[in-house]
């Protein structure tokens, strides 16, 4: 499976860097990881694929299923 992601064009790994940890703060979610995804989803201007409840209601990205 790994092998098929990583030679995927469909994926790129993005780094947790010091830029997506300055937007923690920013993301009203409750959960540390939903709030990793968000604020790199916010870093990369990107819409999630996403079944989570709290991140969808939230508004904070646009959720895309």
């Amino acid at each position: 499976l790994l092998n098929k992601i990583e030679m995927s064009d469909n994926f790129i790994p993005v780094p947790f860097d010091f830029e997506i940890l300055k937007l923690l703060p920013m993301v009203n979610l409750s959960e540390i990881h939903d709030r990793i995804i968000v604020a790199t989803a916010k870093h990369l201007n990107a819409k999630l694929i996403t079944k989570d409840k709290e991140i969808t209601q939230s508004g904070e990205v646009e959720v895309v299923w």
